[in-house]
């Protein structure tokens, strides 16, 4: 009984994730996210900020207003960086409303900083297939962790387009198909932090690896300058992929110790 217990924990650990989505469904909602509204996303991704296209951004899902959480996931390693320019480290880690950075970042190397979901990023080519991610399993969508630095918003987030493959060498194009709008910190004061982004293909076929490119036709605008904090390997719901039993166990462990702990407090 109690090691059913703990697995209808453990899954619901899992299935957390789905559970988490704050869709907006409200087309004349009249808030502002960094001064983007539904409306923006209506007039840039169907042409005109209209109740009809508003209620497009609501009927597709687009907009989630929650923070992206990162709990359960595991961000894809950096494995190849052709052509990346800048690298830097977004200083603001309190909330002050900065978009302010120092240049190199403060971390291993190009590779490193577009493999963890932190404060350091980097900027692409516009090549594909020369910044390349491993999402770690056979994903459908990809999330894309951006860093802001300037306005216009969510033009300065959304500025990428990404490409998937399974054999590093034919590529799928990827499209934006829902905009997690407060982005994956906590503190929603940290402004270089917003407008996290999955990625699909409007299909069921599974991707191994990941390109993206400044700019191109998935991108809201092309300046040459975009900030990839770093990307994650989604399942077809927005989920991580399940823990292998391994981590099951580990979680089943940390779950009895807990239980042990809190009947030791109680007969003590």
């Amino acid at each position: 009984m109690k090691k059913n217990v703990m697995v209808a924990a453990v899954s619901g650990v899992v299935m957390m994730q789905s559970a988490l989505a704050a869709l907006v469904t409200d087309p004349n909602d009249p808030r502002t996210w960094q001064g983007a509204s539904v409306g923006t996303f209506a007039n840039l991704y169907y042409g005109a900020d209209t109740l009809a296209n508003r209620q497009l951004v609501v009927d597709n899902k687009l907009l989630d207003d929650s923070i992206f959480d990162t709990t359960g996931f595991v961000g894809s390693t950096m494995i190849q960086a052709t052509g990346v320019g800048s690298t830097g480290t977004s200083t603001d880690i309190t909330g002050t409303g900065s978009y302010g950075y120092f240049a190199p970042c403060a971390c291993g190397g190009v590779l490193d900083a577009g493999s963890g979901i932190d404060t350091h990023w980097l900027q692409t080519d516009n090549v594909i297939g020369h910044s390349i991610w491993d999402l770690g399993f056979d994903a459908t969508k990809a999330a894309v962790f951006n860093t802001i630095d300037h306005g216009p918003l969510p033009q300065e987030a959304i500025e990428s387009t990404v490409y998937l493959s399974n054999d590093k060498v034919t590529w799928t194009q990827a499209v934006v198909e829902r905009v997690w709008l407060e982005g994956f910190q906590a503190n929603t004061g940290i402004l270089w932090d917003g407008f996290v982004y999955a990625v699909g293909t409007g299909s069921s076929n599974t991707f191994r690896y990941a390109s993206v490119i400044w700019g191109g036709p998935g991108a809201l605008i092309a300046d040459g300058d975009n900030e990839i904090n770093g990307i994650m390997g989604l399942k077809s719901d927005y989920t991580p992929p399940v823990p292998e039993p391994s981590t099951y166990a580990l979680m089943l462990a940390g779950l009895a110790a807990m239980l042990g702990l809190a009947r030791r407090r109680r007969t003590g």
